[in-house]
This record gives C-alpha cells, structure tokens and sequence, in this order.
C-alpha cells in the first residue's frame, strides 16, 4: 500500500460539495491516479485543505465505501477498495462504516513550516528547564554491581510514586498516596493503558465533549472504541444529553476535562461536576478526568464526588517538560494494582532513567520551582493576549497556555486559519477539535507559549488583529 498525499480538486459542477469531492476522488481512481491500496488522507486534513467541514469529506468518504471504490479500516484509515473483493462480498469495504472510526483526529503535533510563528501547540514555557535536567541527570548516584542489566520491577517507582503524591496533593482530588497512583509513559499513555483497562465487550464506546482534545479519539481509536460526543456549554458538559448519550450509547466512559476544557478554556461549574457524578454512578459509568493543564482547582473533583469510579490522568508535561514522558493516573481507592497489571503487560514498567530522573526532580524542589515560573509565564503571556485581541472576546484561563478566540462577522474560523497561516502564523480551527455530527463553534484556539519569543508573539497577535479588523464583509440575504 502507499501513503503518498494526495488531495481531491472537487469538481466545480457537482450540486454539493460533498459530491465534487466524490466525483474527483471517483475520476482519480478510474484514472489509475488512486491505485488500489491507497490510503487517502484524513477526513479532517481534507477539510482543512478545502476551507470545508469535516462532515462534508466524511459524507463523501462514506457514500465511496458503500458503492465499493472504498474501504473503511477501523484505526487504519481509508483506502482505495479491490474491485475482486467488492464484488465477491469480501474484505472491510463491504461493512457498514462507522461515522467515528472513520474519523481521524487531527495530529497530536501539527506539522509547521520553517519560520512559522507556532500558536497551535500549547507547549510548556521555556523557563530554563533544559539546563535544571541536564544538572540533575549528571547527578545522579552511580549504579551498583547487578544495577542497569533487569527488567524494570514493580517495587522500583515507589520513590517516584511517593514524589508524585506530594507533588498532588490538593483537596480537590481527594486523598492522594503512593498506593492509589500508576506512573505512566506520559498522560496520552496514562489514556491508552486506562482504555484498555475498563473497555469490554466487541464495540467498546467512550463518550467525550463535543469538542474534544485530539489525544482523547487517538486513544479511543488504539483500543478500536467509538467516540460519541456530549454538547456543553459555559458551564461543562449537559446533564441532560450526557444521561441521554450514555443511555443511546451503550458508553462505559465518559472522558472529560473539567479544569482547564481543550480547546475552549472551560471549567466545569461545582453544580454540574454534582450531577454529572449522579448520573456516572447511575449509568455505571467510569469516569476519566484529564488534568494536564488545570492540575486541580478549588472545586472538588470528581474523586471526591464519585471516588469509587474516577480516574485523574495527569504529567508534568504542560508544567515542567514534555521530553520528560512522566505521567500519571489517580485511581479509586483498590484499583491501581489492576491498572499497574496493565501497565506491566504492556511496557513491563517505567525505565529507570525515568524514575530516577522523575524522582530527582520532584523530590529536590525543583519542579516546584519550575511549576511556578511556567505559571508566571502563562500569565504574563495571558495579559499580553487579553491587551492585543481582548476587544475580540478572546478568553484566557489562569495556568491555562492557549486562548479560545470567537471569529468576528465575517469571518470563517477555516478561512480565517488559512488567512493566518498566509502571514506565517499557524492556529487550530473549532473543526480540529469537533467530532464527526458535532458542532463546531465559530471559533480558534491560539496557543500563548507556543512560541519562545515574546517580541516574534507580540508581533504576530498584531498581524492576527489586523485580519480581524479586515474581517470580510457580511452578504445581507
């Protein structure tokens, strides 16, 4: 099979657009352009590329798959079909496809042209932390004679796991031990290993937020589930469609970020932490929390509200370093040697590298430190964002490194991403962050320490301004 990219040039005098697509992508495959075995990209790539939703390229994906020029595979992608198998009844093409498995999620990093001004990934501030670990790296204790040549082993990450518990400890995650944490190869690994854990059964479902951070459909897709979506509003998730999704859905998780939202800042309101707690324990549902940019708050979360189903996924990625893949699961109380099984089956446990460096930092104040400067950073480049685009309604969050920016009349938030990256700027769209059938709001998430520069960030907020102003003028039906 080849993965070469190609896009579709939808044909101008299809009635929709979804049909142009179709038409270009059924002329390329006559033409021996698209050979059989061809992986076509993303549904959401296309999109991108077309200034289109990502409804419309799935639509166009999906009406290909039942007339047998395409075949849907779970987790794969989509690929140019085998008329022998199409026609004989065989292979995936003939099965009903799926709108959500032949979703694939935007890129965990997106790819950015040399010299591209990066307020698409919300990185960690650079604070000095690279000299602090080269520091403790090199001193580290010497191994001991046998040191170095074994298998990571289950007692070996309890310095770790009790420098982590004090590194958590706070009273919205309720009590915090060595013995209730399963240190994992970062958060998105924390997401994976718990996935595998509590999905049963052949067409495993995890419920999420409309808009939804890419890491968690990743995981999904890794543990062959679906993903439906549950629509929120200021205040978090909707108690009401949130029953009623899980009752449709058959879910066994829902997956949510109630401290810090991804993309759209949001912090789930104590009131509705309260009933979405209910109806998990009345659905019996698990419910996994992913903390990365929040790191707990003042309301109490969910292990406390419902402590005997709720999981905190967090790392030190967002406040100290994502080269240091250390993340971490918070588990009810009796349930970490189940996950720490499942951890064990998969990568036999932490490297000791890891540990050891983990531990040092943790346990020397450092991280501590670090944690603070990051945060300071966060907010001096929060107050610069509110100063440049405020008149705009942006939204910024304490501790929080990206802003949600509603677009202006005029404007398309595709259209307006395409404009940015036309003054060298890259951003994400609402659209890279929508389900398949959810709704996109008319919005983009910038990231506010993306970019090292404070000066080259000041400079491309102001180009940013200027395409705001310059919004396009709005047709009057």
């Amino acid at each position: 099979m080849t993965d070469t990219i190609w896009f579709p040039d939808p044909d101008p005098r299809a009635a929709t657009r979804h049909g142009g697509i179709n038409a270009a992508i059924r002329e390329a495959i006559a033409e021996g352009v698209l050979p059989v075995g061809h992986r076509l990209p993303p549904v959401r790539e296309v999109a991108y590329r077309l200034g289109v939703t990502p409804g419309t390229v799935a639509r166009a994906y999906r009406d290909l798959v039942e007339d047998g020029l395409l075949a849907a595979q779970v987790g794969r992608g989509t690929f140019v079909a085998d008329p022998g198998e199409a026609e004989a009844g065989a292979g995936p093409s003939q099965e009903a496809p799926q709108e959500e498995p032949q979703d694939e999620p935007a890129p965990l990093l997106p790819d950015l042209r040399a010299g591209m001004l990066n307020l698409a990934t919300a990185q960690v501030a650079d604070v000095g932390q690279g000299a602090m670990l080269h520091r403790l790296m090199t001193s580290l204790p010497a191994p001991k004679p046998g040191d170095w040549i074994g298998y990571p082993q289950p007692a070996g990450d309890a310095a770790l796991r009790a420098a982590l518990a004090d590194w958590l400890a706070r009273p919205s995650y309720g009590r915090v031990g060595p013995d209730v944490l399963v240190p994992t190869m970062g958060a998105q690994h924390g997401l994976v290993v718990l996935f595998q854990m509590l999905l049963r059964g052949p067409h495993p479902v995890v419920a999420t937020e409309e808009l939804a951070y890419s890491g968690i459909r990743h995981a999904a897709g890794l543990t062959r589930a679906q993903v439906v979506g549950v629509p929120m509003d200021a205040e978090g998730p909707l108690p009401d469609a949130l029953d009623r999704v899980l009752r449709d859905s058959g879910a066994q998780i829902f997956c949510t970020t109630a401290e810090a939202h991804n993309p759209t800042t949001v912090r789930t309101s104590p009131e509705r932490r309260q009933a979405v707690a209910e109806i998990a324990r009345r659905r019996a549902v698990q419910i996994v929390d992913d903390d990365c940019f929040g790191a707990g708050g003042m309301e109490a979360g969910y292990r406390v509200l419902a402590p005997d189903r709720s999981w905190i996924v967090t790392s030190v990625s967002k406040s100290l370093s994502p080269e240091l893949r250390l993340g971490v699961v918070l588990t009810p109380e009796g349930r970490a040697t189940d996950l720490r099984a499942t951890v064990q089956r998969q990568i036999y446990g932490l490297p000791r590298p890891l540990t050891e460096l983990g531990t040092a930092v943790l346990a020397s104040g450092e991280a501590a430190r670090v944690r603070r400067a990051v945060h300071a950073t966060i907010a001096q480049r929060n107050a610069i964002v509110q100063r440049e685009l405020g008149a705009y309604g942006v939204v910024t969050r304490d501790k929080v490194p990206f802003a949600w920016l509603p677009m202006p009349k005029g404007w398309r938030a595709s259209t307006f991403v395409r404009a940015a990256e036309g003054q060298d700027i890259r951003l994400r769209a609402a659209d890279e962050f929508a389900l398949i059938g959810g709704l996109a709001p008319n919005a983009v998430r910038l990231s506010v320490t993306g970019e090292a520069q404070e000066a080259r960030l000041v400079a491309g907020l102001s180009r940013l301004l200027a395409l705001l102003e310059a919004a396009p003028p709005v047709l009057e039906a």
